[in-house]
């Protein structure tokens, strides 16, 4: 579009000032000239629209070009010098217009059709321009190199286009596949959390000879951790209550089945908690407590949850064996859940514990 607006501005003095001296008909060639002009500015406002420009605009923009490589010439008598300019790099941007939006085929016969309107244009001029051939050879390799220049370009920048877009498709769907598969990482970890805290937790601490399990209240638990696990089968596991200090009354009542006394104390709860919050939390309350069932060496354990304005402090704390957070693995159990779900919702854990201590546990959750 620039290059035809530069090719069509070279007329533009001449005709500010009005001087087509030597022209046979300067009405007609002033006319030609404004079709001209609005013809390119329909057919690249059109281009910018569609974004591209398609077959028959391309075959147009030629037929018009040879149409006034013909007639405009035609047209001077031979002592005009600047009527003429304009018509053959229009016809130079004909063809870099038919390479570039066009075949191979078509923009070759593009070619061929405005070298020999420009021939039948320039023919009776031949015998008053002493260096005629020379000039018509110059202007044959200007339109035809242009051409194949624009070809060369478009094909190149076409290919590089394919190229980033192969790439670019191939980055998204590595992208797209990474993330189905850490999805599936993530869902097995969770499903993971969630049997560790409930079912694996009643089954290990009833295969170590902790529980009768024919006691009422261990039946009981069984019977929640088998609905736990056949809604983790079916995807309906995971939802509370909706009722927080209800939930976590739950999770003591739970872990005093399986003999550990929890002494609890929950003040000032917030009415409402985000749901994906109240399941972390609600997981770091029972993995602390399992924490202690299975490796404190205790059977007494204290928990606190109070409110602080509309967060959550949580503590744990019991008189165990405690251990080296440093040197706990870090794939799944406290603090995993601690790591992950607690930090991930946006709060914050700390673990305080050493060999031959009590450990303390201690989570806090603010919006």
């Amino acid at each position: 579009m620039c290059l035809r607006a530069t090719q069509l501005a070279v007329l533009l003095p001449v005709l500010a000032v009005g001087e087509l001296e030597g022209f046979l008909a300067a009405g007609h060639a002033s006319v030609a000239y404004l079709i001209a002009v609005t013809w390119s500015a329909v057919l690249y406002a059109v281009a910018l629209r569609r974004d591209t420009v398609t077959q028959p605009w391309v075959l147009g923009d030629v037929a018009l070009a040879a149409c006034w490589l013909v007639t405009v010439p035609r047209m001077c008598d031979g002592a005009c010098t600047s009527g003429p300019d304009w018509v053959v790099p229009f016809a130079m941007g004909s063809g870099v217009l038919a390479a570039v939006f066009s075949s191979a085929g078509v923009a070759f016969h593009g070619l061929l059709v405005l070298g020999g309107s420009y021939l039948v244009g320039i023919w009776p001029r031949l015998d008053r321009a002493p260096d005629a051939l020379s000039s018509i050879a110059v202007t044959c390799f200007l339109v035809l190199g242009f051409a194949v220049l624009a070809r060369l370009i478009a094909t190149w920048l076409r290919a590089s286009a394919r190229t980033t877009d192969t790439a670019t498709a191939e980055a998204i769907e590595a992208r797209a596949r990474e993330a189905a598969a850490q999805a599936r990482i993530d869902e097995r970890f969770r499903q993971y959390d969630g049997l560790h805290q409930t079912v694996l937790s009643t089954l290990t601490t009833i295969a170590r000879g902790g529980l009768d399990h024919r006691a009422a209240e261990v039946r009981e638990l069984c019977a929640r951790d088998a609905d736990f696990l056949r809604g983790l089968v079916t995807g309906t596991a995971g939802g509370g209550s909706g009722d927080f200090a209800a939930d976590l009354a739950g999770v003591v009542r739970d872990k005093q089945t399986l003999g550990l006394r929890v002494n609890s104390r929950f003040h000032d709860l917030p009415a409402e908690l985000p749901p994906r919050v109240a399941a972390a939390l609600l997981g770091a309350a029972r993995e602390a407590l399992n924490n202690v069932v299975r490796h404190a060496g205790t059977d007494e354990a204290w928990l606190s949850v109070v409110g602080e304005g509309d967060g959550v402090r949580i503590t744990v704390v019991d008189r165990g064996v405690g251990f080296d957070p440093t040197t706990a693995t870090v794939g799944c159990g406290l603090v995993r859940e601690l790591r992950d779900a607690v930090t991930d919702a946006g709060g914050t854990a700390a673990v305080s514990s050493s060999p031959g201590e009590s450990t303390v546990v201690e989570v806090l959750w603010k919006p």
